[in-house]
């Protein structure tokens, strides 16, 4: 090679030049930086779309940054870093709480984990923030939640006022009434409030009250 021509970067001193942008707030130039790798050492690199994928949602270009998560994710998915994978995933819905398959994905990760409980909570979570923007989806989603660990408090909690809002308010205090029992302090105000919520009446009033002057 000639003297006077420049030795190519290596992928390591692109990515540490990508990372100085990075640091300094120079996002467009990181995000340059990071493109400039995966065209030049492989486009499917997951760690450096995880590092793309945040830059791009907060300059806004949200298919750029949803498609780098997924590349992110599934990269790591296929080296076998189930737990890499997942902490894109839950990345990634932080950014997008709107988007069910991120949900979804690291709930089932999860479960191949064996960590049903935790599966349970991130659908819950999910279902909560899809809610009445996209309720079919987040219906969908919380009961799978409850089937994943049948009477999960968040999941009922979240779900009762959709089934309300589908005009099924007998299946909602059916729900709600089967978290009862063992229920105690703030865990049962919540419920009695949402059972008043999907049943206003004298009696359910009263019960709901009656737990506010118990807890005293």
């Amino acid at each position: 090679m000639p003297f006077w021509t420049r030795k190519p970067k290596t992928r390591s001193e692109l990515v540490a030049a990508a990372d100085g942008a990075r640091a300094k707030g120079r996002l467009k130039a990181a995000v340059a930086g990071y493109r400039k790798v995966l065209a030049e050492h492989g486009p499917g690199d997951p760690h450096v779309h995880g590092k793309l994928a945040p830059l791009l949602a907060r300059l806004e270009d949200g298919d750029g940054a949803r498609a780098s998560f997924r590349c992110a994710a599934e990269g790591h998915m296929r080296a076998g870093f189930l737990d890499r994978a997942l902490a894109v995933y839950v990345q990634a819905s932080g950014a997008f709480p709107l988007e069910p398959d991120f949900h979804s994905e690291a709930a089932r990760i999860h479960l191949v984990r064996g960590r049903r409980a935790d599966a349970a909570i991130v659908l819950a979570t999910g279902g909560r923030a899809l809610g009445r923007a996209r309720r079919g989806e987040a219906i969908e989603m919380l009961r799978g939640a409850l089937v994943i660990h049948p009477g999960q408090l968040e999941a009922t909690l979240a779900l009762a006022p959709l089934l309300r809002e589908e005009g099924r308010r007998a299946e909602a205090r059916e729900l709600l009434e089967s978290v009862l029992p063992g229920l105690r302090g703030a865990a049962l105000r919540r419920v009695r409030w949402a059972i008043f919520r999907v049943a206003p009446g004298f009696r359910t009033g009263w019960r709901w009250l009656r737990t506010l002057t118990e807890s005293r």
